[in-house]
């Protein structure tokens, strides 16, 4: 067997992860064996934004003064290649916010993604395992190739997910560099038997009602996107939020995520729906200019949960709406970058706003980079107040400032 440099073909996704380390190559033979590693430390200042507003949970000091928080937002090994010239692979593990807040204990490194791909032809790709669910651009992004600090995780409210991955079958293809599908049938929300009946009331006291059997037939859950280029083509499994490309890429995505009888709402079972909207630009002047510009929008069926920013759910009785734009321009390895997430419940008991200033430092690319991103959220939250059986209105609004390294082969 030789070992030589890897074919440009071997790899599924040679060209995210390009300066991975080869272990093993057979050129003849279509094995390829590579390994990599993400790591990305973090410094996050937090701080109230003013006296007379109220602080999210995790933000600032008890004695409401800026908190310095260093920690690793990604740790992340990877191993992928082929096994054939037609059959690769990918898995990879993560141990996200090691150390945020001080905390050592309770991040686990869990297996993030793990799956087959079959390449029948380039218009028909079979993949099978755990992977990022096809609802949108954003969603099927890898986290080394973001162009923002990090996803848009305020906005993107998936159920039933481990970090927008699901198990099951994805058929996918790109047909005439025009149209690139994703078609994907997943595990979704599994009905699960109570482990012991519950206690019997006090005498007196109603029992309280039993909740919903979710997907009591134990159908998937069904997701997919469909993408138009209009200009260039996308044809890796993990898109990029920045190609450092010499051509232009344009394209406006539709996709629906779909599970029957997988919400608890007010204590019955209902839909899950959520269908998104999105368009990605990234468009060269020159080898040392480039405009990047994304935006997608979502809507969630009712019954739909929101987190708030303490990581508390916040159901969506009359579901919501959620907006992400980002837009940057790059020269050489400099791009301010300038962004803003929202999300709000039709029922105008849930508001979210967050905009951002960003730098990015691309001294290597993908491989080595620095991003500095500073941000004011507020929120507005109504909810039933238990004391007094109103409702009662808690509004925060803090500021966020992070910078990040960013080391990856």
């Amino acid at each position: 067997m030789t070992r030589i440099a890897a074919p440009a073909a071997a790899l599924f996704c040679l060209s995210m992860h390009a300066t991975a380390a080869p272990v093993l190559v057979d050129e003849e033979k279509g094995i390829a064996l590579n390994v990599g590693a993400l790591v990305q430390p973090t410094l996050q200042v937090t701080a109230p934004a003013g006296s007379k507003t109220e602080s999210a949970a995790g933000i600032g000091s008890p004695e409401k003064n800026p908190n310095f928080d260093f920690y690793l937002r990604r740790v992340r090994l990877l191993v992928y290649g082929n096994i054939t010239k037609e059959l690769s692979f990918f898995a990879d593990t993560d141990q996200p916010n090691l150390a945020k807040n001080g905390d050592y204990t309770g991040k686990p490194m869990f297996m993030q993604d793990a799956f087959l791909t079959y390449s029948f032809m380039p218009e028909f790709k079979l993949d099978a395992g755990m992977m990022l669910v096809p609802l949108s651009h954003h969603t099927i992004e890898s986290a080394a190739g973001l162009n923002a600090l990090d996803y848009h995780s305020t906005t993107i409210f998936l159920p039933a997910t481990q970090v927008f991955r699901d198990t099951g079958v994805q058929f996918r293809g790109v047909v005439a560099d025009k149209l690139a599908y994703r078609l994907g049938i997943f595990e979704g929300v599994r009905y699960v038997p109570p482990a012991a009946a519950p206690a019997a009331p006090a005498p007196g006291v109603p029992a309280p009602a039993a909740p919903p059997i979710l997907n009591p037939s134990g159908l998937p859950r069904i997701a997919g996107q469909v993408r138009f280029n209009l200009m260039g083509a996308e044809n890796d499994f993990f898109l990029k939020g920045i190609y450092f490309t010499p051509t232009p890429i344009v394209s406006v995505g539709l996709g629906l995520d779909y599970q029957g009888k997988a919400l608890n709402v007010a204590n019955a079972a209902k839909d899950n729906t959520t269908i998104s909207v999105d368009a990605y630009l990234d468009y060269p002047f020159s080898a040392d200019d480039e405009l990047v510009f994304k935006t997608n929008f979502f809507m969630y069926s009712k019954g739909a949960t929101l987190r708030d920013l303490t990581g508390n759910a916040t159901a969506m009785a009359d579901g919501g709406k959620a907006l992400y734009a980002e837009v940057g321009f790059r020269h050489t390895f400099f791009e301010p970058i300038l962004l803003v997430d929202w999300a709000a419940g039709n029922d105008s008991n849930y508001k979210y706003m967050a905009p951002h200033l960003g730098v990015n430092f691309w001294i290597n690319k993908y491989t080595f980079n620095t991003k500095i991103d500073l941000a004011y959220q507020t929120t507005e939250k109504t909810a039933l107040n238990a004391m007094t059986m109103m409702n009662a209105t808690l509004k925060t609004a803090d500021v966020l400032g992070t910078v990040q390294a960013q080391v990856f082969f």
